[in-house]
């Protein structure tokens, strides 16, 4: 590719299309994620690293090798390779003795960082000591946020936005109720304190408990939410840990500029609903609302009234002309046709 005054021109058809992949669009494609180590890790952050990439498949792009990166000193590695890879999320895993066991998650637009937060795992418990752990790789999850001191300042608000952004899934048009297999419950217990807990759904017919003879029955006091399938089958909706299970702790945060978050949240000319203005209608002074309509001109008065209009019927008027027209009209008919001269 050749460039040319900071505009990169395709030389082959492949080239142009890897471009028009990579320009801005009106209706943007899913948000990969980038995932990659820093320096030093530790085996709480590899597990992590692991699971996270379980959860996000196929929409994530690990990097191999450990980079060196301290992402609130510079960021510039991390910029390249989003904009290498075309992904507008990134997750660094990074371990010291000063901040053990550190997560770093962000996002991008337009190429330059938009916010950034740095987050201490606590506790952490993977997909495999859970009990029933199943494969969720690729599903879209149900994701539940809970907790009003994630509205209470901006920080937490961009921080709940920015894990919808990560763990939102694929988007797709139609969900069936049936196939959500996991949800994703972010819940807020303090401040600068957030956890993490991925949990299974299973459907189950509702069974009738029957009561031992010997013993007293103990009741189950818990509610429980039932569905029907289609076809009018009763289920019960059962939850249980699958993993993973995280405690975060909020320790730096970089939040962007008043400008620089009202730009990344424009929205499109061609996606804006636009009012339409009324036509033929208005208001008069008592506050009614007037319209008016037109009405085409009508048939059977034409046949009935010959040259005569919806406002002339009445009076047995004519438009004007319209005699001159038609006298005009027979003189043209009732004319014999001049004989041609034949030369001898």
């Amino acid at each position: 590719m050749a460039s040319l005054a900071g505009v990169v021109k395709p030389k082959t058809h492949k080239g142009r299309k890897f471009l028009e992949r990579r320009a801005p669009k009106v209706v943007e494609n899913d948000k990969q994620t980038l995932v990659l180590k820093g320096g030093h890790t530790s085996q709480v952050v590899n597990a992590f690293l692991d699971d996270l990439c379980a959860l996000k498949n196929p929409l994530v792009c690990r990097l191999k090798w450990r980079n060196p990166v301290l992402p609130f000193d510079d960021l510039t590695f991390v910029e390249k390779m989003c904009k290498k890879y075309d992904c507008s999320l990134f997750v660094i895993g990074l371990h010291s003795k000063k901040r053990p066991h550190n997560i770093v998650i962000g996002r991008m637009h337009d190429g330059e960082l938009l916010d950034m937060f740095e987050l201490g795992i606590t506790r952490y418990e993977g997909l495999e000591s859970a009990k029933g752990a199943a494969s969720i790789s690729g599903a879209k999850p149900l994701l539940v946020f809970s907790g009003e001191l994630f509205e209470e300042s901006q920080g937490n608000s961009m921080l709940k936005s920015l894990l919808a952004e990560i763990f939102r899934g694929p988007t797709v048009e139609k969900i069936r109720t049936l196939g959500v297999e996991h949800h994703i419950h972010f819940s807020m217990v303090a401040e600068s304190k957030v956890a993490m807990r991925v949990r299974r759904i299973s459907f189950k017919p509702v069974s009738k408990a029957e009561p031992a003879a010997n013993s007293a029955a103990v009741p189950d006091e818990r509610p429980k939410l039932h569905l029907r399938t289609p076809w009018g089958i009763p289920l019960e909706v059962h939850v249980e840990e699958s993993g993973p299970m995280v405690n975060f702790e909020v320790r730096r945060r970089n939040l962007p500029s008043e400008d620089k978050w009202k730009r990344a949240h424009r929205v499109p000319t061609e996606t804006r609903m636009m009012k339409k203005k009324p036509k033929n209608r208005a208001v008069d002074v008592f506050g009614s609302r007037v319209g008016r309509v037109h009405v085409g001109k009508s048939e059977k008065l034409e046949a009935l009234r010959p040259g005569a209009s919806i406002r002339t019927a009445l009076t047995g008027r004519r438009k004007r002309g319209f005699d001159r027209h038609q006298k005009s009209a027979k003189t043209t008919d009732t004319k014999e046709p001049r004989a041609k001269r034949v030369k001898q």
